[in-house]
């Protein structure tokens, strides 16, 4: 049975479980904190990285032009995706309602309602801790736990430390009220107790109508910022579960859930684009990407490409001799089941869009995957 511990001791352990994945950290792309949070449909970003592709605007001046998104949405998704880098950095933003373990999971679409319902029943009849079963039952791994219960006890932190995604900082970073402003209120709330966006209401620097639209921007981000937490603990190894630990009539009647993961390994961060490149139109990125999967599913796992393309027209992508051609932002290689650990190098040809003009831009893809 899994008890609860400091915040501290948490974030020892993730910090030694993620040493790997800490060397090469790489942010959290925007289209993907946008999809992640629900400010926008997957279609639509898929139509805005179409016309990034044919315009080469920035992505999130074509989302407000498309109507997707607002300005206030826009500054505030991008107020944290610098934190979005790595387990630990993206753990400092915690802040929000606190929910319980399963809201969390569902509303990040890490499980179902009913895979849910499945761990509570099953719950009930142990008489154990809900995020022991949902590890035993194999519904998430033992770091993604630790990362919840983390994130859970950061937000329910007393201190008055900025944090991105605590509403009057979010104020401050949409440019809704000043930084003194919000230090004023800050210094009547440690008097007070009140809440922060009473205190600012009270003061005159800002309506209630734009509180409650603070505190559903805060929420759509938290959702993104734990989304981003459980991508960085799907570490493989020690996350299975302890058949020991369930009676034999449970172990025969349940289900095998099919689970991959995927650790970065290696990762290139920027691609250096030179005259020499452009006047052959493409650059090559020879292993520009090591990743390791492991997956339980027969039917095999999909390697999921999504991103900006930036300066790029095309990329095509080389992963163990299948060849996957990207145009508008988003790929998929499938590959077949293999037991244990398989460690991929990625190749890449990155056609370069006309007008483009030498210098170094940002890594345009972001890799994930999934069971069919």
């Amino acid at each position: 049975m899994l008890n609860l511990i400091k915040v501290g001791d948490i974030m020892s352990s993730l910090n030694a479980n993620t040493a790997d994945n800490l060397q090469y950290p790489h942010r959290r792309l925007l289209g993907q904190i946008l999809v992640d949070g629900r400010f926008i449909s997957k279609a639509a970003l898929k139509n805005a990285l179409e016309r990034q592709h044919a315009t080469n605007e920035q992505l999130g001046r074509i989302l407000v032009d498309m109507g997707a998104l607002d300005e206030t949405q826009l500054k505030a998704a991008l107020s944290i995706q610098n934190n979005l880098t790595s387990l630990p950095d993206a753990m400092k933003v915690a802040a929000g309602v606190h929910h319980v373990l399963g809201e969390m999971l569902t509303e990040t679409k890490r499980i179902t309602s009913r895979q849910l319902d499945t761990a509570l029943a099953e719950q009930k009849r142990a008489g154990e801790k809900i995020g022991g079963t949902m590890v035993r039952l194999g519904l998430i791994s033992a770091s993604e736990l630790d990362a919840m219960l983390a994130f859970q006890h950061q937000q329910a932190s007393t201190n008055f430390e900025p944090a991105p995604l605590r509403l009057g900082e979010l104020l401050v970073s949409t440019g809704q009220i000043t930084r003194q402003q919000l230090e004023e209120a800050l210094k009547k709330q440690k008097l007070s107790k009140k809440k922060i966006g009473q205190i600012l209401i009270e003061s005159g620097h800002i309506k209630p109508s734009q509180v409650s639209k603070g505190l559903k921007l805060q929420h759509m981000l938290v959702t993104a910022a734990l989304t981003a937490i459980l991508s960085f603990a799907s570490i493989p190894g020690g996350n299975t579960a302890h058949a020991g630990s369930a009676s034999s009539k449970f172990m025969v009647t349940a289900s095998v859930v099919a689970r991959t993961t995927m650790k970065t390994i290696r990762q290139v961060q920027e691609v250096v684009i030179t005259h020499a490149d452009i006047k052959k139109g493409y650059v090559d990125i020879k292993n520009g990407s090591k990743i390791e999967v492991r997956s339980n599913n027969i039917s095999g796992y999909m390697l999921n490409f999504e991103g900006e393309m930036g300066p790029f027209k095309a990329i095509h992508v080389g992963c163990l001799g299948s060849q996957l051609q990207i145009s508008s932002g988003n790929g998929f290689i499938h590959r077949p089941h293999h037991k244990g650990p398989m460690t991929i190098d990625l190749n890449y040809r990155m056609f370069i869009s006309e007008n483009v003009k030498p210098g170094t831009y940002r890594w345009p893809l972001m890799i994930s995957a999934q069971s069919l």
